[in-house]
């Protein structure tokens, strides 16, 4: 890949110049959706490298949304503004079928979020500003796919599912209060049954796409304490009858980032609720909406990542400093090698996570090992790789020079919208405890002998073969050894101990897990595809985790002079030979 023909990013499409992307589309879809989605993905990374991020700039610097109080008459209208490139691009995006695939006939086969995820991801590299307002629809379409009457599917899920402007509801989940966070077990929002709805009434403090057509939220009917006691419900913002439900935005959120989506402070004046499934069994149906939007938010995390690396690609490739591109220094190169490895490995990461969530949810394998299964992944993606899109975004920043610093460049904007994640859906924090709580359940359900998680582990490890793998391979297997052994330790530790070493032991378990992942992706590239650009990918990963002085001063190889070429700008790949000196 030549990026010093371009001048920045935007002049690529997106999906064209995401190799890896279009690597696990091959690899994980069947031909028959490979052949009716590519050239969708393909329309959706020149529109997403176009109009879409055209409209991404003005949103972010002079089309923010507004909150309109009063009508022309002085009458309290209580409505969001939002500017005509964001309604455009809002209605692209939901007209790509990026949530109504999936609910649709008219498709080869069931679409998986496998393939709908590529399409959100390709327009995160935009805007995860736009894409907030998808993840939210996305997630309340799926909760009433699971858990809603059937005449509540059959009312409001065409209207979630629709890629027609015109009878488009957007969604919405109104979770937080401000006494709570992420301790949602004191939320205080009461709900009154009233006929055959219910009354709401509380304050709802950060809530994302604030003015959709169709929200869900949580709130107390009896006097059950702690999470036991909520219920789920659907909140349409206009009624049946035409009239508006008692909801008040208080005002809009001055963020930081992701601009483009309103995020506002609510209170519900008896607002018209429709109860959802069983009552007082609302958090575990909110924790499904809490899924999709934490894979959603690991999707578009691992998104931006690449937009940095591709906007940091194109701009040392064409800056010249001290007589040299500074594409050609070794520590810029670094920085990109760096950025790439932790792409591939957050790809072979997610791909699981997608993967896990299709079995559960689109295939029908619902065991009790998959949702486990499921519920790890969906925590250890969305924590790590929220994290990786700050550390590249701040580090595309930086190859930019001052100019990274300035708003006319995609880099202020990256960095700002990339914080985001870490918070969204549970912080970091919240992850590491989420990760320790899941193995906590798995040893209860199985006696404590093994965990799921760690026998795919194994299991992808015994798939691996090739020579020059083999140190890796074995050092990931020492490191499980460890991992198994902390396992166990942790979790026989009290509450604050545990906390204590939450994100220490999460961290360990993603690095070898991802390692791992990567090893068996590389293993099917080096038998299909006769490439290994993935094993190299690989040593790298797994050299840095293991053993960091593999690469240090004195070694025999610095990746950074000698495997750039081939990792990063994916040049002359590599094709490995037989014994017998014949192409494999």
């Amino acid at each position: 890949m030549d990026y010093s023909r371009y001048r920045d990013g935007t002049e690529l499409n997106w999906f064209e110049s995401d190799f890896s992307m279009q690597r696990y589309l091959q690899r994980y879809l069947s031909p028959a959706l490979r052949e009716w989605g590519e050239g969708r993905l393909r329309e959706m990374g020149s529109y997403a490298a176009g109009p879409m991020e055209k409209r991404a700039r003005h949103t972010d610097r002079e089309g923010a949304p507004r909150l309109i109080r009063y009508d022309r008459y002085g009458q309290p209208i209580n409505e969001v503004w939002v500017n005509e490139g964001y309604q455009r691009t809002v209605e692209a995006g939901y007209g790509s079928g990026v949530v109504g695939w999936r609910y649709r006939e008219d498709v080869p086969e069931p679409v998986p979020f496998f393939y709908t995820q590529m399409l959100h991801m390709l327009m995160s590299k935009a805007e995860v500003g736009f894409t907030c307002p998808i993840t939210l629809t996305m997630s309340v379409a799926f909760v009433l796919e699971k858990f809603s009457s059937q005449e509540q599917r059959e009312r409001y899920l065409p209207r979630l599912a629709s890629m027609d402007p015109v009878t488009l509801e957007e969604g919405a989940t109104f979770l937080t209060e401000i006494q709570g966070g992420s301790d949602v077990g004191v939320t205080r929002t009461r709900a009154v049954a009233d006929g055959k709805h219910h009354l709401l009434t509380g304050e709802k403090w950060f809530a994302s796409n604030c003015a959709a057509g169709l929200a869900i939220t949580l709130a107390r009917e009896g006097e059950t304490k702690g999470t036991k006691g909520l219920s789920l419900f659907l909140l349409p913002r206009i009624l049946e009858n035409g009239e508006k439900n008692r909801i008040t935005i208080r005002r809009l959120k001055d963020k930081l980032g992701v601009r483009a989506v309103p995020s506002g402070e609510l209170e519900l004046n008896g607002a018209v609720g429709f109860r959802i499934g069983e009552p007082e069994q609302g958090f575990r149906y909110m924790a499904e909406a809490l899924n999709v939007s934490r894979m959603c938010t690991a999707t578009g995390s691992l998104a931006l990542s690449h937009r940095a690396f591709l906007e940091a690609a194109v701009y040392t490739a064409n800056r010249e400093a001290f007589g040299n591109r500074i594409d050609r220094y070794p520590m810029v190169r670094q920085t990109l090698l760096d950025m790439m490895a932790d792409i591939e490995v957050g790809w072979a990461l997610a791909a699981r996570m997608m993967q896990a969530m299709d079995d559960c949810h689109t295939y029908g394998r619902e065991t009790e090992e998959n949702k486990a299964l499921l519920r790890l992944l969906l925590a250890m993606a969305k924590y790590r790789l929220s994290e990786n899109a700050v550390r590249h975004a701040k580090d595309s920043l930086e190859l930019h020079g001052g100019n990274g610093y300035i708003e006319e460049f995609v880099t202020p904007r990256l960095l700002r919208d990339a914080q985001v994640n870490t918070v969204w859906e549970g912080p970091s924090n919240i992850m590491a405890l989420e990760i320790l709580k899941n193995l906590g359940r798995e040893a209860k359900r199985t006696g404590g002998n093994s965990f799921v998680l760690l026998q795919k582990v194994e299991q992808a490890l015994n798939q691996v073969t090739v020579p020059e793998l083999a140190e890796s391979v074995e050092t990931l297997r020492q490191a499980c050894v460890r991992l198994a052994r902390d396992a166990k330790v942790v979790l026989e530790a009290d509450a604050m101990v545990q906390n204590a070493h939450a994100r220490r032991f999460a961290d360990q378990l993603i690095d070898v897990c991802g390692a791992a992942f990567l090893l068996e992706e590389a293993q099917y590239d080096w038998d299909v595809r006769a490439c290994s650009r993935l094993a190299l990918v690989a040593r790298y990963v797994v050299g840095r985790l293991g053993y960091p002085g593999a690469f240090g001063i004195g070694a025999d190889v610095i990746p950074s002079m000698e495997w750039f070429d081939t990792i990063v700008l994916h040049r002359e790949p590599i094709i490995h030979q037989t014994k017998q000196g014949e192409r494999q």
